[in-house]
Order: structure tokens, then sequence, then C-alpha cells
């Protein structure tokens, strides 16, 4: 592809402005454009921040179809990081944009194993309790019916709620996969998922599967040109890529769960109607018949000695209100009932896993129990790895610089439990190594790279540039928006500062009738984000009955699903909607619909994440700043992704409010203010809040 290409089509009078009606020349779309165009003839990492509006979707997604067309023999693969960006690229920007160019290469969709119903243990889910499958109010009918009519197969695409505890017993597992020898192989939905990737030129797949690829490559020493996880490919695009440091922290943590433990236990143990569970089904055929009865006796000791360790660790926490804890090596005497007890969990399930090893290698089962074999030993090897984690845990002389936290999760009836995890302390040089190394071309883009037009901070953190002789290219695009003339944004110099938990009622009142006054100002469409979910539903409990006397909708996350939370806000104009973290971005809300967004307090990580208060322990060890270093930026990025919820096309108009004092009069707040696009910002006090906000939305 060459420069003249890329102008044919994005320049004023090309091919894109004579496909759409309304479409307008964006000269950063034309030089991002030719920037991944580059990075492809270069060999080269790309980082590019291209501002909302830009267009980046069409400016990647031109030069890999081109490569695709011109060198048959390579492939790309493009991550996100939501679904619902990989569902609009692969659905609807693809198709659009081949239509457009009158040009076109295979595609696929790749996202994880997990997601595809597996026909096989499906069908045998549904044999074991036949009775309820005829029932049209049970699930297992409902799915029997789906998976009659589905062409994908893909949870996603199923039309009713999916009950986690039933798709965890009916969907593609490859430890439990027979492969080829399946009767079911050549209707096998997931296979004939890779069949259509491995056809593809183009693939779109998500940043876990992309970092479960890499892993395995990794792992096995294979680089990125044959099979893997996902086909071989050359090229990689990586969209939203401000989540990559997150989301392969995340991938790369290794947690032992106590409530996961208790479900493999009791898969083994498990009967389905009048079936013999995993174990009691290999029991006539073992060679040592007391063998069957030692596994039963190890799994009801593990069983309560996972229990046993649970309530340990649920004790300690009830000292600390149940929030996360950071682990350190001055800790072990502290904790030596922890170890004790962890010990004697991983001594269990080692010997418990050796022992179904053992059975399974001495037993004459006929072949048509080869699957329940499988299974049996998968279960075991999980619960051996979850107290491999526990065994390396409690190694605290061999620790070297992972984090090591605990971590409570809440389940159903409120009932807790904790986890025990092991998070690398820093992800970059993996990232280098799986993947940034490997590749021919690697772009990363975003709405959200740059701090004052610097990658240094993001690159940083993912290990970029990480050598002077591979071409290290970047580019910055700010949104074609006016901003200045569309956008008001308003921090009072008078909000109140967000106080200490035990003294919170001046300041929840402050931001409760300070966002119910401006709701009510901008008659509805705002979205309000918080940082804290306890916070968003003191605010909610202190507003809602005046909003519901006022006529005035308000929806609020936890109410139901994401999905369904946005889609109503999206339809009505006027209703509002308070949500926390998972909301700062992807929302995508164009026109009247969203008309404000109001930042309750500046999205600071908490200082006592684990995670988080191990890496800023660590530049304050090596002679920095952690929150110089990582605190600040990490929230100023995070701000900028929350003040690009407003402005979605070029008509739109709005208005951001900011309710926390600290970005006024902190040092840091300057640095913020000046990452955020330069748009209208007057000099403003809460009292005035409500008739600027009037004056700019309905003043004419």
């Amino acid at each position: 592809m060459t420069i003249n290409d890329i102008y044919s089509i994005f320049d004023e009078g090309g091919v894109l402005s004579k496909g759409f009606s309304g479409y307008e020349y964006r000269e950063g779309q034309l030089k991002m454009a030719e920037l991944v165009r580059e990075a492809y003839e270069r060999h080269a990492v790309l980082a590019v921040e291209a501002g909302t509006g830009i267009g980046k979707s069409f400016a990647y997604l031109v030069p890999a179809l081109y490569n695709a067309m011109e060198n048959p023999d390579e492939r790309t693969v493009i991550a996100t990081s939501t679904i619902n960006l990989q569902r609009q690229l692969y659905e609807k920007d693809i198709p659009m944009l081949f239509r457009l160019l009158g040009r076109s290469c295979k595609v696929a969709l790749a996202v994880g194993r997990s997601n595809y119903l597996c026909i096989r243990r499906f069908l045998q889910k549904k044999n074991e309790s036949a009775l309820l499958a005829t029932d049209p109010t049970n699930d297992l009918y409902r799915i029997d019916q789906w998976a009659r009519e589905t062409d994908t197969g893909l949870k996603s695409d199923y039309p009713y709620v999916m009950p986690g505890d039933l798709w965890q017993d009916i969907n593609s597992d490859g430890d439990l996969c027979p492969g080829h020898t399946c009767p079911y192989f050549t209707e096998c939905f997931h296979t004939k998922a890779k069949l259509r990737c491995k056809e593809a030129r183009i693939v779109v797949s998500n940043h876990h599967l992309l970092f479960s690829d890499a892993a395995n490559r990794l792992e096995n020493q294979t680089d990125f040109s044959s099979d893997g996880v996902l086909p071989g490919f050359d090229h990689l695009v990586i969209d939203e890529a401000h989540n990559i440091e997150g989301n392969a922290t995340e991938y790369f943590t290794r947690t032992y769960d106590p409530k996961e433990m208790h479900r493999q236990m009791g898969i083994i143990e498990r009967k389905s109607g009048s079936s013999p569970s995993l174990l009691e089904s290999m029991s006539p055929y073992a060679e040592d018949v007391k063998l069957v009865d030692a596994i039963h006796d190890d799994i009801a000791l593990l069983s309560g000695q996972v229990d046993t360790l649970d309530q340990l660790l649920l004790a300690l926490f009830a000292k600390t209100d149940y929030q996360p804890l950071l682990v350190k090596r001055e800790y072990e005497q502290k904790l030596s009932g922890f170890t004790e007890a962890s010990s004697a969990v991983a001594a269990t399930s080692g010997r418990m896993a050796s022992k179904i090893n053992t059975l399974i290698e001495h037993n004459d089962a006929p072949d048509e129990l080869s699957t329940k074999i499988t299974e049996l030993r998968v279960r075991a090897t999980r619960i051996q790895a979850m107290g491999e984690v526990l065994s390396s845990f409690c190694n605290f002389a061999g620790w070297n610089d992972d984090i090591h936290w605990f971590n409570t999760e809440t389940g159903r009836n409120r009932a807790r439990r904790v986890q025990v995890l092991i998070t690398p302390l820093d992800i970059s040089s993996l990232l280098v190594e799986a993947i940034f190394k490997k590749l021919s071309t690697v772009v990363c883009t975003s709405a959200t790279l740059c701090i004052g037009n610097d990658f240094s901070f993001w690159g940083g953190r993912v290990g970029l540039p990480y050598d002077n002789e591979r071409p290290f290219l970047s580019g910055v695009f700010p949104s074609p928006f006016d901003f200045k003339r569309r956008l008001l944004l308003l921090t009072p110099i008078d909000a109140v500062f967000p106080a200490p938990k035990q003294d919170q009622e001046p300041y929840v009142a402050y931001v409760a009738e300070t966002v119910y006054q401006c709701i009510r100002s901008s008659e509805g469409g705002a979205l309000v984000l918080f940082t804290s979910y306890a916070m968003m539903k003191q605010v909610k409990g202190r507003i809602e009955d005046r909003m519901a006397a006022n006529h005035m909708t308000m929806y609020c996350q936890g109410e139901a699903d994401r999905y369904t939370l946005l889609s109503r806000f999206i339809s009505e104009n006027d209703s509002s909607l308070l949500a926390t973290s998972s909301f700062w971005e992807g929302v995508d809300a164009p026109g009247q619909t969203l008309r404000m967004v109001v930042i309750v307090k500046l999205p600071f990580q908490v200082p006592s994440d684990p995670v988080f208060k191990a890496r800023c322990d660590a530049l304050d060890a090596q002679g920095g700043s952690g929150f110089a270093q990582l605190g600040i930026p990490s929230a100023t990025m995070r701000l900028k992704q929350g003040f690009g919820r407003l402005l979605r096309n070029k008509d739109d108009r709005g208005i951001v409010l900011i309710l926390d004092g600290r970005l006024m009069s902190k040092g840091y707040g300057v640095t913020m203010l000046r990452a955020l696009p330069q748009c209208y910002h007057p000099d403003s006090m809460t009292s005035g809040l409500c008739g600027k906000i009037e004056d700019f939305l309905f003043g004419g």
C-alpha cells in the first residue's frame, strides 16, 4: 500500500467522502492511517492516541485490509478490550469498509473457548436431567431449542439469561475436549470458529485471548508463525490499548479460590440423576478397590481444610472491614496460622491428585468411559494447581518481586470468601518478551494513551519503546470536535474535599444535593460517575424520592446488567444513570441522550489496593514517588476516559462537571486539567452551577 492509496481513500473527495453522505474530511484520520501504513512497511511498533471522532477504526483497518490483499500469506489480529468494540468491528465497521472500498478478504471473530457451547457436554447434561429438559420453562429446554438454531453457539447470542453454574457444565473446555475423536467434532461450534480463523486474513479478537495465546507460545517456546490459541499471525493491532497493563496483570495473576476448590471437588463426587459420579464410575474397574475410598476420604478431608482456611482468613478480614490486604514478607510470623492451614490444603490436594492419577493409570475401564477419565484427571489437576498457589504463597523465603495479597469476594446470600492471589509486580518485560519482540508489526491505539502529548507514562508501564534498534513510531491526533464552543467544563472552586470514612456526612450531603440540583437543571440526560459503589448507593438513597416526585427517571448500577442499563439510558432522552468504574469507558451515547457527565471524585486508585500499593511502594523504594509517578498519571488517564463519554459526534454539546475540590486547590490539578481537551472553562462556585448549566443547554 502506498501513500497515494491512503490519500485516495481518506482525503477530501476520496473514497470515504464519496461513499458516506455527510462525510467530513478529518486530517487526523488520514495522518493516522499513513502512520499505520508506515508501521506495516517498516515492521515497527506504533503507539497512536486518536481522540474521539478521529475514526481510528477505519484508520487501522484500511492498512490491514490492503496488507491482507497484497500479502495473502500474512495475517493481522485486531485485539480489543471490550466485547462491544469487538462485535462493532466485526459486524459493522469491517463490512461497511469492504462495501465502500469494493475490496474484501476473509475475516473471522475469535473469542475465548469458554464462550462456546459444547454439544457433547450439553447432551450429556441433558441426558442426565432428561425430565427437566422436557419442561419449556427450564433452562435445559431453552438451551436445547437455541442450540438447534444458533450458527455461532456463543453464550452472548443466547436470548435468555444463562445461569453461570449451568454454563460451566456445558461450555467448551479445552482440557476436557476429546478433539478429533469427539462424535460431534464436525458440528462443534468452537472447531468451526477456529477453522474460520485459520482461513481468515484478519481476525478480530480480544485482549484476554491475545494474552492467552502469547502465554501459550512463551511457555512452549514457539513463535507466531505456527498456530496456537490463535492461528499464526504476523501483525497485531491492539485497540483500547490503555487497558493492556491492567488486562495483562489480571490474566497473569495466579489465584486460589475456595469456591472453585469446592466446585471442582463437587464435580468429582457429583451424581446426576441415576448416573454415578466421575469417581464412582471408575470404582468397578480399579485395580485397587481401596483407592476409590481413599480418594473419597481425601476429598472429605480437603473440603474441611478449605473451610478451615477460609474461616481463618475471614476472621482476619473482619478486623480490616473485609478490604483487600497486601501481604509482606515481614508478616510471616503473624500469619503462621494461615501458613499451617494452607500447607494442609496444599498437601491434601497434591496427595488426592496423585491418587486420582494412580487410579487413572491402573484400571481396566472400557473405552466409553474415556471422557469421564479425562474429566477426572482435569478436575484433579485444577485442584492441585490451586494448592500449588498456596504453597508458593507460603514460601516466604522464596518470594520474588511478585505481589502477594488476599481478596474477599461476596457470593450469593452475601456469603464471603477469601481468595489468595499472586500478581506480577511489573508486566512490561512479559509484554515485551511475549508480544512486542516477536511480531512483525504492533499497533497500539486508544483515545487515551498520552499525558500532554507524552507517551512515556503508558509506554513505561507496558515496556515501550524497548529497543533502540526496533523502529518505534508514535502519533497524537486530537479530536476534531469543537470543544471550546460545544463543551462546558465546570469545576467549582468551593467543591468539598472527599472525606475520610469516619466523617463523610458533610461530603455526602454536598454531593447528593449538588448532583440532584444539577440534574434538575439539565433536565436529566446525565451520567454520574462515582469511584465508590458505597458512595453511589448513598447518593441514590438521598435523591431517588425527589427524582421520582419530579417525574425524573433515574437508573443505578446494580439494578440490572450493564447492557440493559445502557440500553434503557440511551433510548430515553431525559433519564439519568448513576454508575461506577466499569462505566468510565465504553459508554457511547451520542446526541441529546447524554448532555451532562458528572465526575463526583477524581479517579485515583484506592491507596490500599494491594497491587497499586505494591507498585507504588516499589517506586518509592527506588527513590521515586509512587503517588507522583503512578497515582497521578493513572488518575489523569482515567479522568480523560470519563471526560470522553460526553461528545461522541460533531453535533453533540454538553457539560462536564467535576465535584472534587482537590482539582482546583492541589498542584496536580493543573496537570490533570491540561491533559483534557481545551474547552469553555469559566470560574464557578457551587451556588452558580445551575444557572450556568441552564444557560449553556437552553439559553439559545
